[in-house]
């Protein structure tokens, strides 16, 4: 094969995988074009430049050789033989024969013979018909092999690893990118199969669908794992392609890959995280559910019965709230240490949030044997645990159900269980109580509040609070997050854990969301006269996305706010993103067409996914705190922080950490390159004058 035959589908062909593994049953000989090319090649000849008028007259020349005589004014047939016939120009009919299309020639000079290469072309738009003519030295195939030139250092040059087998599979080319890559030399692969790189992890049926598609002139790509020259697997981000020659058959075929192990290996961890709990490594509220829908069949084809523990702490929050987060971290990891030691190998310990754990027992037997294990429970949890020089006792409340007796589904099993850990509350707490049909009164209780919330908005018993997300590079508050409280006349300040999911059941959400987002915008607005800068943080339910009329709100609030789009970002957690895909898609594509920014609250307790961040106009992602308050005793918390900023820094987003509560955190996070907190260290959520007060807001110099 001649390498001026080389066309432009080298280029389409320059941007592909090394995974063919095949025997070559047709070889085709392909000298090494490409590493000649790279090599010392003698520099273009000169290029000649004419413009022609209609008639064929040269108006203009630019870089004739200087052995000739000037040609401007001359007639064209005068200059190329191939144009004069007896002293008359074909120039005419050439115009008229070629008509608006580029056309490459080789002709003669008249004076002296000399072969050129001369591409015709009209000037476009052009009212007097003007031609121009690009002459050079040499011919086609001359130009050809410059091309080939080019491309073969573009090839060599290339960041990635690039790679060219004749038809049968077998390797003529590979570049440094590809050695650096592999830790092949050039030498040892070439001849060799592409197979050589396989790791074992791919079945046949890959090879087979990748042959299929590249014999039928397909271009095939897929993220494979192969293996280095040192036994090392990574992952490859793979594409090839096929190269016909000038009978369009298939020739040879270039591949390229790309290393994306990094990329993977944070995919993995956060995948592992969408299952399990980061504070205590349990397994979270998803694999707890997809393990007991497991169980429950196990448990109807074997007539087995089983139990749900529903197990709450008692007065927990009183320790988090007086004590701080660090310190109720690590009691919930003793407690979830301690449950674990309480059950067999073949039960799930999960945490649901907060400080609710859930435990599934298999092939319980009686009650009585459930009854002795949350017995257990108890008393292992009732031992003093000893935290940051503290001695606490723990008691909690455990509620049960029992399938088939109290329950046919996930859904049913889990809040029944949940139904009688309130009552085992209501019976003065460290009890245990299994469920009965009696329970549904707790249904009224709940029916109480959602009428007490019914009239809340109108009697103006809904506040906001603030809390500041700090930028530690100024030292100064980037944004304010507006969080919603209720101050009920018989309860008084209702935690929102309590409220806020009765609002969304009700559809109360959508009004009182309606509220809180025009007051708090009137409250940026009054911080902005001492901020101009300040963004505001504003919590999106599903139930909102769900509202037909949430854009038009939102743009309503902010022109009567007088507030500037881009200052407005809204918070969404992952499972509300990912309710209804399409729908919320064309919301969020409106609301980031105005200019406002959102935000993946909680990242990496749900979905953690990379498809989404594409998919959605996300431009923050806000770490859960239970990774930072790990980050001083678990690797893991360190490791999956870093994957998270990682992955947001090449994705070109922002990160906030919550939950942030001592120097310590904001030194590593700092270190991690998270430079943008939110927690106890800088300010509890307060009322917007309190706001004010804070040495973040002060024109002074930044905190440190």
């Amino acid at each position: 094969m001649k390498t001026g035959g080389c066309t432009m589908a080298v280029v389409s062909a320059l941007f592909s995988c090394s995974a063919m593994d095949m025997p070559c049953t047709q070889h085709v000989s392909f000298p090494d074009a490409f590493a000649a090319a790279v090599g010392d090649a003698p520099q273009s000849a000169p290029v000649a430049l004419l413009r022609l008028a209609g008639d064929g007259r040269v108006l203009h020349q630019i870089g004739w050789p200087d052995t000739l005589p000037p040609v401007q004014g001359r007639a064209v047939h005068t200059l190329f033989r191939e144009l004069d016939d007896d002293g008359c120009s074909h120039w005419p009919s050439f115009c008229a024969d070629s008509g608006g299309d580029v056309s490459r020639h080789v002709w003669h000079l008249c004076d002296n013979g000399q072969a050129v290469c001369v591409e015709c072309a009209r000037l476009p738009g052009d009212a007097a018909g003007d031609w121009l003519l690009r002459v050079s030295h040499g011919t086609p195939e001359d130009a050809a092999q410059r091309e080939l030139r080019l491309l073969a250092r573009a090839a060599h040059q290339a960041g990635d690893a690039v790679l060219i087998t004749c038809a049968g599979g077998l390797i003529e080319y590979v570049n440094p990118a590809f050695e650096r890559s592999t830790g092949y030399s050039a030498e040892e692969v070439l001849g060799r199969s592409p197979g050589l790189l396989k790791s074992g992890l791919h079945g046949p049926d890959v090879y087979a669908r990748l042959w299929r598609a590249l014999r039928s002139g397909e271009v095939f790509r897929m993220v494979f794992t192969n293996r280095r020259k040192n036994g090392e697997l990574y992952h490859e981000e793979k594409t090839i392609s096929p190269i016909r020659d000038a009978q369009q058959r298939i020739s040879h075929y270039v591949a390229t890959s790309r290393d994306v192990s990094e990329r993977i290996r944070a995919q993995d961890q956060l995948e592992y995280l969408a299952g399990m709990d980061a504070l205590t490594d349990l397994p979270n509220r998803r694999l707890f559910t997809d393990r007991l829908r497991q169980a429950m069949r196990r448990a109807m084809r074997t007539e087995c019965p089983l139990a749900v523990l529903f197990i709450d702490l008692d007065r927990f929050k009183v320790i988090n709230d007086t004590l701080g987060h660090s310190v109720g971290d690590a009691l919930l990891t003793e407690v979830a240490a301690r449950l674990r030691g309480c059950v067999r190998a073949s039960d799930t310990v999960a945490r649901l949030g907060g400080d609710e754990f859930t435990v599934l027992l298999e092939e319980t037997g009686d009650r009585a044997a459930v009854t002795e294990i949350a017995e257990k429970i108890l008393a292992a949890l009732a031992e003093g645990v000893r935290v940051q020089g503290r001695e606490f006792f723990v008691s909690a409340s455990v509620g049960v159900a029992l399938f088939p007796e109290n329950g046919h589904s996930v859904d049913e099993l889990l809040s029944r269980a949940d139904l009688s850990m309130y009552r085992a509350k209501a019976a003065g707490r460290n009890t245990v109580r299994f469920y009965d049909q009696s329970m549904d009164a707790h249904a009224h209780t709940e029916l109480s509040a959602e009428i007490a919330l019914h009239g809340a908005l109108e009697r103006r018993e809904f506040f906001l609070v603030y809390q500041p997300i700090i930028d530690t590079r100024t030292g100064r508050v980037a944004t304010v997050e507006a969080l919603l409280r209720w101050n009920s006349p018989t309860e008084g300040v209702v935690p929102p854990d309590r409220f806020i999911p009765l609002l969304e059941e009700t559809g109360l959400i959508v009004p009182v969301s309606r509220w809180s987002l025009r007051e708090a915008l009137r409250d940026l607005r009054m911080l902005q006269a001492t901020q101009p800068q300040l963004h505001l943080a504003f919590n999106l339910s599903g139930r909102q996305l769900r509202d037909d009329d949430l854009v038009s709100d939102i743009t309503s609030a902010l022109q009567e706010a007088g507030v500037d789009p881009r200052m407005l970002e809204l918070e969404i957690t992952e499972s509300t993103l990912m309710e209804d895909i399409p729908r919320t898609t064309d919301i969020l594509g409106a609301l980031d067409t105005m200019g406002i920014s959102l935000a993946i609250d909680d990242f990496g307790t749900g979905y953690s996914s990379l498809a989404y961040l594409m998919r959605f106009a996300v431009r923050t992602l806000k770490i859960d705190r239970s990774f930072v308050s790990q980050l001083r005793s678990s690797s893991d918390a360190v490791t999956i922080v870093r994957a998270i900023t990682s992955l947001a820094d090449s994705m070109g987003l922002e990160v906030v950490a919550e939950g942030v509560e001592t120097p310590g955190q904001l030194a590593q996070l700092t270190e991690l390159g998270c430079h943008r907190l939110q927690g106890y260290l800088f300010s509890r959520p307060v009322r917007p004058e309190e706001l004010l007060r804070l040495s973040c807001f002060s024109p002074a110099a930044p905190q440190t």
